[in-house]
């Protein structure tokens, strides 16, 4: 069992469904000189994209923390 929790977040509509809900794929991590930073010691990563949810103000994209490494993601 995994113990690791997982970065979400959830699209609720007006009427308290869940109409979307996207995990982190790319985790975090750096080592600059003495410390590490490793956002994956603490969660774990998803391995699906979700297209974006329809909404009355239009379309809206899912995602955390938008890096420049990983551009595919704002891309869709």
């Amino acid at each position: 069992m995994n113990t690791r929790l997982l970065n979400s977040d959830l699209i609720i509509n007006d009427h308290d469904d869940i109409v979307g809900r996207y995990s982190k794929i790319d985790l975090f991590y750096v080592q600059p000189d003495y410390l590490v930073i490793r956002e994956s010691d603490f969660t774990q990563p998803d391995s699906s994209i979700t297209n974006p949810i329809g909404a009355p103000a239009g379309r809206i994209p899912l995602g955390i923390c938008y890096h420049l490494r990983f551009v595919e993601l704002a891309r869709l």
